[in-house]
């Protein structure tokens, strides 16, 4: 199967502080995407930035009607910049990713072209990583306790792009602020019976700026699974959702 010639992508692209990579990043997956065929929308968020990347955003904006800027005025976490982005986005299939420059644009396109082949979530799974070895240990070290403690498969958690159709995005009724909404998508998608692909890919260095993940994010995970699986939110979330199943 390939996508119907209705449909479109919305792909929201998550800019914080990253002046140096906007234009290389934004530039290079346009023209992937347009040289590909596809009908798209990016969804450029400057996601509370303090540099030059709201001008940038702004700038790229004016000059192609394919882009759409969204402004979040305070930085509350990559959550609330998604799904800030997510909520504007028009297309038959949407999805987010980082803004870093760390996903080759041709893997974004290979992506794009499973959509309609009868997966729910198609996202991507990093192969090789070229982002240093505490950042994927710690990566590792979350992606473990995800899975075993909401029982669902090795997915590599926090890995971006994901994308979906349009219509799964009120079942979600995403709620995480910050890095957790990776993994609340993924554990209420295994809880509605989605199917799930991951496409194999090499990570890649940053085109720029400077990773916030550290030794401290660590605690933060923990405190959000923790959250997560005791707390209401989920219950809740469950009993209003899945009773319509």
């Amino acid at each position: 199967m390939t996508l119907k010639s209705q449909d479109n992508l919305s792909l929201v692209l998550l800019f914080y502080n990253e002046e140096e990579s906007v234009v290389p990043v934004v530039g290079e997956l346009k023209s992937a995407l347009s040289r590909s065929g596809f009908e798209f929308e990016l969804i450029l968020v400057d996601n509370g930035s303090r540099d030059r990347t709201p001008e940038l955003i702004r700038d790229l904006a004016e000059t192609d009607p394919r882009l759409k800027p969204v402004t979040v005025a305070e930085n509350l976490g990559l959550g609330w910049g998604a799904i800030s982005g997510l909520a504007v986005a028009g297309g038959s299939w949407i999805g987010y990713m980082g803004g870093d420059g760390q996903v080759d644009p041709s893997d974004v396109v290979r992506l794009f072209k499973l959509a309609g082949s009868g997966w729910d979530l198609i996202k991507v799974r990093r192969k090789e990583r070229q982002d240093g070895f505490v950042r994927a240990w710690i990566s590792n070290i979350y992606v473990m306790l995800v899975c075993l403690v909401f029982g669902m498969p090795f997915y590599d958690v926090n890995a971006t792009p994901r994308i979906f159709r349009r219509e799964w995005l009120d079942k979600f009724r995403l709620a995480s602020r910050d890095w957790f909404l990776d993994a609340e998508l993924l554990i209420k998608a295994h809880m509605l019976g989605m199917t799930v692909h991951e496409l194999p890919i090499v990570f890649q260095k940053r085109e720029g700026g400077s990773s916030n993940v550290n030794l401290n994010t660590i605690f933060e995970f923990l405190k959000n699974i923790a959250r997560f699986r005791f707390g209401k939110e989920l219950r809740e979330w469950k009993r209003n959702n899945l009773s319509r199943l």
